[in-house]
């Protein structure tokens, strides 16, 4: 959770709502506006962004819980359950897409690899918590790793595939959640990273370039 205040958190996200292609998130802490915002001109580049980052990530997380508290729990099977949460996590994120995958990519530019990690594995912790897990140990783990590599590899289409229509994620969703009731765990945990290197490596300081 970030530590700013409510005024702060609505300033600056919508600051970065409205003017983030023009903003240089290489020298962000030398941005003028953010500057203006109490407190903000004490952090450093790489503190400025993660604490943006974060900021970020908790309101996308805030509005796909209020989308989905209310409805989920009519839902009674676990992966009818799962694959609704999948598809709203997507509409959310699909109306700031681009803004999400200029923070991945400025976070993974500056070594902040690990909140990358983070931030898809709270995905998967969040939905698994809302569709009322009760596994423990290696069991709760192994669910959260599964959907872990299922989000990211959906992710990247999303960042790639402009053309994707809901109806084309839903169907994505659905095959891939029936891919892996298929395979075991051994080959999950490979694709998983075989899903991160290629992710990171979309996303390299050569491919990404001054400014994206």
């Amino acid at each position: 959770m970030s530590d700013f205040t409510k005024l702060q958190k609505d300033k600056i996200l919508n600051y970065l709502f409205k003017n983030f292609k023009k903003i240089d998130f290489d020298n962000i802490d030398q941005d003028i506006s953010l500057k203006k915002i109490d407190d903000l001109h004490f952090f450093d580049k790489q503190e400025l962004l993660i604490k943006i980052s974060d900021l970020l990530f908790e309101d996308l997380d805030k509005k796909f819980l209020s989308e989905v508290k209310s409805k989920v729990n009519k839902i009674s099977k676990t992966n009818e359950k799962i694959s609704f949460l999948l598809s709203k996590r997507f509409q959310i994120e699909k109306k700031n897409k681009d803004l999400i995958k200029i923070f991945l990519i400025h976070l993974i530019k500056s070594n902040n690899s690990n909140k990358v990690l983070n931030y898809i594995y709270s995905v998967a912790d969040i939905m698994w918590k809302h569709s009322n897990d009760r596994s423990v140990d290696f069991n709760y783990y192994t669910k959260r790793l599964i959907l872990s590599s299922v989000y990211l590899k959906i992710l990247i289409l999303t960042f790639y595939k402009d053309n994707l229509t809901q109806k084309d994620l839903d169907k994505e969703i659905l095959k891939s959640l029936e891919h892996v009731k298929l395979i075991s765990q051994f080959k999950i945990k490979l694709d998983f990273l075989k899903n991160i290197k290629e992710f990171f490596s979309m996303f390299s300081i050569q491919k990404a370039g001054r400014g994206f």
